[in-house]
C-alpha cells in the first residue's frame, strides 16, 4: 500500500511539473497573441485613415474653362465660329482635390470582437460547432475598410485615366501650337519682305513725284500756244493708245473664245470652259442652309477639269447635284459654283433654293450628270 501511495505521489508531482511547464509556455503564447492583436488593431486603424471618407461629387466644369479651337486655320472659315473640343465636358476636376476627409473606423474596439456572441457573452457556434465569425464586429469593420480600399483604388484608376486624357490633350495642343508658330514665323518673313518692297516703292514714288514736279515747272514756262498744242497732241495720243488697247483686247477675246469654246463669261470677257465629265466630284465640307451657301472640297481630277492643270483657267459657272453618300438615286439639291478660295482647295457655292429637297449636310456627295 505504501508503495502504491509513493508511486501516486511521485506521479502527481510529475504531472504538476508538466502542468507548470505548459502554463508557463501558454502564458508566453497568450502574451504574443495579445501583442499581435494590439498591433493588428492599431495598424488597421492607421491604414483605414489613409482612405478618403467619401467619393467626391462630380461637377461639370466645362463652363469654367476655355475649350480648345479644333477648326482648321484657313481663309475659308476665318469669319465662321470655330468648332470647339469637348474635353472639359468629361473632365473630373474633383479628383484634383488634395487631403480630403479621411475614413475613420467608428469603433476600433470592434476589431477585438472576432466572434458573434450570445446573450451569455459566449461565442455562437454553427452546426459543426465552430465559432461564427461572419457578421462579427471585427468582420463588419474589416469589410468597411475593404470597401474604402476598393473605392480608393477605383479613384486612383480614374486619376490615371484622367492623366492619360490630359496627356493626349496636351500633346494635341503642343502639336497645334507648334504648327501655328511655324506658320507665324513664315508669315513674319513674308511681312518683312513685303515691308521692304513697300519701302522701296515709296522711295521710287517720292523720286518720281519730284521729277513730275520739276517737269511741271518746266512745262509751265512754255508758251501758251505750245501748251495748247501739246495738250491736243497728248489727248490724241491717249485716244489712239486707248483705241489700240481696245483693239488688242478684242483680238485676244476673240482668240480665247475660238480657242476655248462656249461657256460662261468672266468679268474680263473671256469664256470659261465647261468640259466636265459625269461622276462624283467631291463632298460638302461646310454648309449654311439658312443663307443657302456651302463650301465644296473637289477631287484633284474635278479641279483640273474646271481650272486646268496649272490653275490658270477661270472658274466656269457650273451646277452640281448633291446626294447622301451611298444613295445613288436620291438628289437633295443643286449647287452652283461661284468662287474658288485662295488656297484652291475649296469652292464657295450657292445652294439653289428651287432645287432643295431637304437640308444639305456636311459630308454629302457632289456629282455631275451629263
Amino acid at each position: 500500500m505504501n508503495i502504491v501511495l509513493r508511486i501516486l505521489v511521485i506521479l502527481t508531482l510529475v504531472l504538476n511539473g508538466v502542468a507548470l511547464w505548459f502554463a508557463l509556455s501558454l502564458y508566453g503564447k497568450r502574451a504574443l497573441l495579445t501583442d499581435r492583436n494590439d498591433r493588428f488593431r492599431d495598424f488597421t486603424v492607421q491604414i483605414a485613415q489613409t482612405f478618403e471618407a467619401d467619393e467626391p461629387e462630380h461637377v461639370n466644369v466645362a463652363a469654367d474653362h476655355e475649350a480648345r479651337d479644333i477648326s482648321e486655320v484657313s481663309l475659308a472659315n476665318a469669319d465662321i465660329n470655330p468648332d470647339r473640343s469637348d474635353f472639359w465636358e468629361s473632365y473630373k476636376q474633383e479628383l484634383e482635390k488634395i487631403d480630403g476627409p479621411s475614413y475613420k473606423i467608428p469603433d476600433p474596439k470592434a476589431l477585438d470582437e472576432v466572434y458573434i456572441l450570445d446573450a451569455e457573452g459566449k461565442a455562437k457556434r454553427n452546426n459543426r460547432g465552430d465559432p461564427i465569425t461572419d457578421g462579427a464586429p471585427m468582420d463588419l469593420a474589416l469589410e468597411a475598410v475593404m470597401e474604402k480600399a476598393q473605392a480608393q483604388r477605383a479613384r486612383m484608376n480614374n486619376v490615371r485615366a484622367q492623366l492619360t486624357a490630359l496627356r493626349n490633350e496636351y500633346e494635341d495642343t503642343v502639336a497645334e501650337l507648334n504648327q501655328v508658330k511655324k506658320q507665324g514665323r513664315e508669315s513674319l518673313k513674308t511681312i518683312a519682305a513685303r515691308d521692304e518692297t513697300i519701302a522701296g516703292l515709296e522711295a521710287d514714288k517720292a523720286r518720281l513725284e519730284g521729277e513730275v514736279s520739276d517737269l511741271k515747272g518746266q512745262i509751265e514756262t512754255l508758251e501758251s500756244e505750245k501748251q495748247s498744242l501739246q495738250a491736243d497732241l497728248d489727248k490724241a495720243n491717249e485716244e489712239l493708245e486707248t483705241a489700240l488697247a481696245e483693239v488688242e483686247n478684242l483680238k485676244k477675246t476673240l482668240e480665247e473664245i475660238v480657242k476655248r469654246g462656249a461657256g460662261s463669261v468672266t468679268a474680263d470677257g473671256i469664256a470659261a470652259v465647261a468640259n466636265v465629265t459625269a461622276g462624283v466630284k467631291g463632298s460638302i465640307v461646310r454648309v449654311n442652309n439658312e443663307y443657302n451657301y456651302c463650301l465644296v472640297k473637289l477631287s484633284d481630277e474635278a479641279l483640273t477639269e474646271l481650272i486646268g492643270e496649272n490653275g490658270d483657267k477661270p472658274l466656269p459657272e457650273i451646277d452640281y447635284l448633291v446626294r447622301r453618300p451611298g444613295d445613288e438615286d436620291g438628289i437633295i439639291g443643286k449647287i452652283r459654283l461661284r468662287t474658288i478660295t485662295k488656297d484652291a482647295k475649296t469652292i464657295v457655292c450657292d445652294i439653289l433654293v428651287d432645287w432643295k429637297q431637304g437640308d444639305i449636310e456636311k459630308g454629302d456627295e457632289v456629282f455631275y450628270l451629263d
